[in-house]
């Protein structure tokens, strides 16, 4: 999917090339979490999805946490300068994430469905896209660095 294009609320993002940070973890995270935006996308269209909402957001909610405390780590020991900003940007987003879960719990309709799916959608095309791809050259070439950290 390229950035910019539109989907309908049926749509599943599939990972592509273009989506690469660049750093081998990194992006196994992002396939995880596009994972978890496919089955809420798959609930709400088998009309389960206030069933399993709580289930997939709880996963979502908390591999994010994990996923960006990582990216921090990693943004950290390469010297990405945008390190706050970034950081900033993740605390929104993971306040949008409940926010959107509430939303849906207190009013699972269609309406609710495809805004939340368009937000999820937009979040991690987007943020992957264009946020993440700016610590990308930063990190290029410190995989022992990166590594270190990981361990």
């Amino acid at each position: 999917m390229k950035k910019g294009s539109s989907m309908t609320s049926a749509e599943i993002i599939t990972w592509t090339p273009d989506m690469s940070v660049g750093i081998d973890i990194i992006d196994k995270d992002h396939k995880i979490l596009i994972s978890c935006l496919n089955d809420f996308v798959g609930a709400c269209e088998s009309g389960k999805g206030v069933l399993v909402t709580e289930s997939i957001f709880s996963v979502l909610y908390d591999y994010t946490n994990f996923h960006f405390s990582r990216e921090e780590k990693i943004m950290e020991v390469c010297g990405y300068k945008g390190l706050e900003n970034h950081k900033n940007l993740h605390e929104t987003l993971r306040g949008n994430l409940i926010d959107a879960r509430d939303r849906y719990l207190l009013n699972p309709s269609r309406e609710v469905e495809t805004e939340i799916m368009d937000f999820l959608r937009s979040w991690l095309t987007d943020h992957i896209l264009a946020c993440d791809m700016d610590y990308a050259p930063v990190c290029a070439g410190k995989e022992k660095e990166i590594a270190a950290i990981l361990e």
